[in-house]
């Protein structure tokens, strides 16, 4: 009995010692890292600011169906100050202004200042074509906004600074899981004509890069925080009639995620997901044909939710899945580099040393992406060289077509001090060949479409590499540059190269030489000639075995700073009008008595212009349900099933007035209760511009 029980005790320990071993291990890798999620709303002028991405001045904010969102990962190594930043955010593309306006907002703050520099802070973009724009400042973006937005602007840049600080804040001891697996039919390369001109097209399976890659960030304690995911994809599934304002399919995807974990932003939530934006350059989410996503050409809700959903499936089956760990370093590396005139090497050129061109866009950018977003002006076209303007389109008359770029030259071009004949000029076109010049970046002393001065970012996160692309990189340029960049950084046991597009500042399009010489959309965004893969290749060499060798870089030439240069601001609200009868926040079409579930409430009230006051981390529209003596909001107008749509009223005695409509579709799952809608905004005074709060209710109402 003795021996037995001695037996007993042993094996006791034993099963104790190995309990407190696995305890112990398990601890440890829930240590590895510092890890924090963070969010906050840069929607901005939810109505009459131009949208920006494809270019259109017709196409102006009209309202809101899901707001527009930074996600902010902040990531450490225990024991030490060590820490990067990376922020997802719902825009076009991270301009270089606002990339140095964070920097600036990060530098004057005394808690983040001792972390967080133009090194270790990464921000990159959806690139959402279908919010407002006139937040750069460069021209180029600004146009369809028809001029500058500062407090666009502002918004922006105070939401990222507010995700960056947020996910600090939330920091603490966890783990960092990651994992990858292939999303296919989720995108098409747009471009198949210029992908195949590549001599090693058929080296590859697919035409574009189908990998999603998932990280899982989790407490030491087991709360999940946060979710980051990397594919490329066009964020375009709503085309150019879009008019109110939505994160498209990347955002929709991110929400699905989110509300999923339990968030409901801005309302509550502890859980961030990025869907952040890869080489998306020449990949389309338009799979069934020129802008249809299989919904239907302009269906834009359903192509969204189409796209979204295909993303969000494959996210959380990785995400659930997820069980290899990060494991290693944290490093990072950054350079500012002046492209124009930079020497690039033979080993890189296959063509003997070479000089970067002037920057420049080409005509065939003009025409827009006939797959996802055509111009449709007349006499432009994706593939137009220099070689075939004599037989198929006349130079002069394609400059006078081009609508809003051309209008925006020709009205503002003496105030912003532009050259003379700077439109179709022929400067630098023997190195911009075969691509024929529409407009040189530099307009002239005061103004310039792009920056050509580019922030390239390179992070080691354990086993991971994470590559920050200043723009929109096509599928084989990254297939190039990922290769080179797994073969050098081995050494320091990187086995995963991801590329995050459209960060740190915008400098359009890196096809590959093969592609720039067909001159389609992307090879003529290409701006600084058919070498700009090679000079990539080159300026990312070196930080990766500067990097490899535990060697410093030397920072490069600080980019222009325009912030206080800006000469054409878009127009503002100069005043909100009523009839002397009426209220702003009155019922003008109020909701019926009861609803069954699966219908539309529709609500219209007096309201104010959304420019008063951008509702951030607020909201135009609340879904409120009465409990208990209380009413309490359950959706906002950031949620998919809600539409705030904002409408000029054109009566002839009202010349300044408007209305606020508000949609609920109720899902078939919501609960039996009375409910109302409740709509809150600002209005501008006639007298003095001072701006007033104002609300309004539906009358209650029954959900059957």
């Amino acid at each position: 009995m003795t021996t037995l029980h001695a037996r007993y005790k042993t094996w006791l320990l034993i099963v104790t010692s190995m309990i407190l071993v696995t305890f112990s291990l398990a601890a440890k890798a829930n240590n590895d890292w510092i890890i924090g999620s963070g969010i906050y709303d840069i929607t901005g002028p939810a109505a009459d600011r131009g949208m920006v991405g494809y270019g259109d001045t017709e196409e102006t904010t009209q309202g809101i169906h899901t707001r527009l969102w930074s996600r902010a990962f902040v990531i450490g190594k225990p024991g030490s100050n060590r820490l990067v930043t990376f922020v997802s955010a719902d825009l076009q593309s991270i301009t270089q202004g606002v990339h140095q306006g964070v920097l600036k907002k990060i530098s004057s703050d005394p808690m983040l200042a001792p972390f967080f520099n133009q090194t270790n802070v990464m921000l990159s973009a959806t690139h959402v074509h279908v919010g407002p724009g006139g937040y750069d400042h460069n021209i180029m973006l600004n146009m369809s906004a028809l001029g500058y937005d500062e407090d666009n602007y502002n918004t922006i840049v105070n939401g990222i600074y507010m995700s960056i600080r947020n996910a600090f804040l939330s920091r603490d001891l966890g783990s960092i899981r990651i994992n990858q697996g292939q999303l296919s039919g989720a995108a098409i390369n747009r471009n198949v004509t210029a992908y195949n001109r590549n001599p090693d097209a058929d080296d590859y399976a697919t035409n574009i890069n189908e990998t999603m890659t998932v990280l899982k960030l989790t407490r030491s304690n087991g709360q999940e925080i946060g979710m980051i995911n990397w594919f490329g994809v066009h964020n375009v599934s709503s085309n150019q009639t879009q008019r109110l304002i939505t994160g498209d399919n990347k955002g929709v995807a991110a929400q699905l995620f989110e509300k999923q974990k339990g968030a409901n932003w801005p309302l509550s939530g502890q859980f961030v997901a990025a869907f952040a934006n890869s080489e998306e350059g020449d990949v389309s989410p338009n799979v069934c044909g020129a802008e249809d996503g299989c919904a239907g050409k302009g269906n834009n809700e359903a192509n969204v939710a189409l796209s979204a959903q295909k993303q969000y499936n494959k996210a959380i089956s990785l995400y659930n899945s997820a069980s290899d760990t990060l494991n290693g370093t944290l490093d990072m590396r950054f350079q500012y580099v002046k492209l124009p005139g930079l020497g690039v090497a033979s080993q890189y050129t296959g063509n003997g040393n070479q000089v970067l061109c002037k920057g420049a866009i080409g005509f065939s950018m003009t025409a827009g992406a006939t797959h996802d977003g055509p111009s449709g002006q007349s006499g432009v076209f994706e593939g137009m060289t220099q070689d075939n303007e004599g037989s198929s389109w006349n130079r002069i008359s394609v400059i006078g077509a081009v609508g809003g770029i051309y209008q925006f030259i020709k009205d503002f071009g003496t105030l912003l001090g532009l050259d003379k004949d700077v439109l179709g000029s022929r400067t630098d076109e023997a190195c911009q060949y075969p691509k024929p010049t529409f407009l040189p970046i530099q307009l002239g002393s005061g103004a310039h479409l792009y920056t050509d001065t580019l922030p390239f970012q390179l992070f080691q996160i354990g086993n991971l590499a994470l590559v920050g692309i200043p723009g929109e990189m096509t599928t084989m340029a990254a297939r190039r540059l990922r290769s080179d960049l797994q073969t050098i950084l081995a050494p320091r046991g990187i086995t995963k190269v991801i590329f995050a597009g459209l960060a740190n500042a915008y400098g359009g399009y890196i096809t590959t030489k093969e592609e720039y010489q067909v001159q389609y959309y992307e090879g003529a965004h290409n701006l600084f000639g058919q070498y700009s893969l090679a000079a990539y290749r080159q300026i990312f060499a070196g930080l990766a075995s500067a990097l490899v060798n535990d060697q410093p870089v030397a920072t490069g030439p600080s980019p222009l700073d325009w912030s206080n240069k800006q000469k054409v601001d878009a127009i503002g609200v100069v005043y909100d009008d009523k009839r002397v009868w009426e209220s702003f926040g009155q019922t003008w079409n109020d909701a019926n008595s009861s609803y069954n579930r699966g219908s539309t409430v529709k609500v219209k009230f007096r309201s104010g212009h959304p420019q008063n006051n951008f509702k951030t981390m607020s909201s135009f529209l609340e879904v409120q349900k009465y409990e208990h003596g209380i009413w309490s909001t359950i959706l906002t107008d950031n949620d998919l099933s809600t539409k705030f749509t904002w409408i000029r009223d054109t009566a002839a005695d009202c010349l300044a007035c408007s209305f606020a409509q508000l949609e609920w579709t109720i899902d078939p799952a919501t609960p039996k209760g009375v409910y109302r809608i409740k709509h809150q905004g600002h209005s501008k005074s006639a007298w003095g511009g001072q701006i007033q709060s104002y609300s309004g209710t539906s009358r209650s109402f029954l959900v059957k």
